[in-house]
């Protein structure tokens, strides 16, 4: 059992959650899906999974609840350690900004990590946490100063260190305001994006500046070293960027793709030679999206193949001799795809109840193989969350 379960098991809810065994018709040969029971957690959403340390998981995302027309979310957490069936919910602070939903989790090490989400207005910081180990804190990182914003938020960390962890977003920034003559007591604003790239340095966060940051969306982050940092995401043109920092600056670093139009979403490291980048390419003004998957050879990015009929990838994680993804078909369809030694094998999703739909989130690999989160829709308009382990 992991350092981190034993301390965090003191102030967890007693929230057992059972696992069984489901199969998929159509589902890869040896695919043998299993689903924890997580009805014990109520109406929830999974928006992602990682790994903490060498033996233990985490999934988190949002718990939703129905109070008259008001529908109050609380972020939610949920440990395991590979030699146990049972997770485990660690209580997480809310914050007061409404969603409550954590864009991504990152460890540094069992005693350190990092969640991050949405900007809030009331306190005019973007709400982070961080975990020693015992317990999550609530810190803030800044917003740029003199600038009014209409939404912002942070999408993706990378903990390296404890005192070098690296959190990308985006900004919607009001550029001016007037009276709408359509709606009385209404304004019409026009606004711009921009990328959001921030460093804790151990004492606090501090914003980053990245060059052409009006024309960029960032997406994902991952920190190798202090002077080795790779920023994903997308320009204002729709097209696909991959940004390095070297510890003194910044350069934008090609990546071919054979779409019109694309987006990299995920960013998964082996080590300064071995990076995989993944997300979404449009062959054409009709198209919804097919998957885009980039690997880094320490020199270049070279686009890696995936299957045609392969719908955006919404999430990547590392898994022996290659990746395993996962993602939505062009028909809303969700997918898990695994890549081995240069080939591919689709690992069939059991499919949801009469009148429900299935989505996932993300994806990780442990030793019971993929670990596949989400959660799914009914007929009450509330999530109920999805968490599937197979494909060993």
């Amino acid at each position: 059992m992991s350092a981190v379960h034993i301390r965090t098991r003191m102030a967890v809810a007693a929230l057992a959650v059972t696992v069984t065994a489901l199969s998929a018709g159509n589902a890869h040969a040896g695919t043998r899906w299993c689903a924890a029971d997580l009805s014990g957690v109520g109406d929830a959403a999974l928006t992602g999974v990682t790994r903490v340390d060498a033996d233990t998981s985490w999934a988190y995302g949002v718990q939703v609840s129905q109070e008259g027309k008001v529908q109050p979310r609380t972020p939610l957490l949920l440990a395991r350690d590979d030699d146990e069936k049972a997770w485990h919910r660690i209580p997480m602070p809310a914050f007061a900004d409404r969603s409550n939903q954590i864009s991504e989790i990152s460890a540094a090490s069992q005693d350190d990590a990092w969640a991050v989400g949405l900007y809030e207005e009331k306190r005019g910081a973007f709400l982070t946490q961080h975990w020693d180990g015992s317990a999550w804190q609530v810190i803030g990182a800044p917003a740029p100063a003199g600038k009014r914003l209409s939404g912002a938020g942070l999408l993706n960390v990378s903990a390296r260190a404890a005192d070098d962890v690296w959190a990308v977003g985006w900004l919607i920034v009001v550029d001016s305001e007037e009276p709408d003559p359509d709606k009385p007591g209404g304004t019409i604003q026009q606004t711009h994006a921009e990328a959001l790239v921030e460093h804790w340095d151990g004492k606090a966060w501090h914003i980053v500046p990245v060059p052409d940051a009006t024309s960029l969306w960032t997406n994902s982050v991952t920190a190798l070293a202090a002077d080795d940092v790779w920023v994903s995401g997308y320009s204002s043109e729709d097209q696909p960027v991959m940004l390095h920092y070297d510890g003194a600056s910044w350069s934008r670093v090609p990546v071919p793709y054979d779409g019109v139009n694309g987006e990299l979403i995920d960013l998964e490291t082996r080590g300064a030679h071995n990076i995989w980048a993944a997300g979404r390419k449009l062959n054409d003004d009709a198209d919804t999206g097919h998957a885009l998957l980039a690997h880094w050879n320490g020199h270049t990015w070279q686009q890696v193949p995936a299957p045609a009929d392969t719908g955006r990838v919404t999430d990547l994680t590392l898994a022996p001799e290659g990746v395993a993804i996962t993602g939505e078909q062009t028909d809303g369809t969700p997918y898990v795809m695994r890549l081995r030694n240069g080939r591919w094998s689709k690992l069939s999703v059991p499919s949801a109840g009469a009148d429900a739909s299935r989505h996932l989130t993300g994806v990780a690999w442990t030793p019971h193989g993929v670990t596949a989160v989400g959660y799914e829709e009914g007929a009450t308009g509330l999530p109920s969350p999805l968490l599937l382990t197979g494909g060993n």
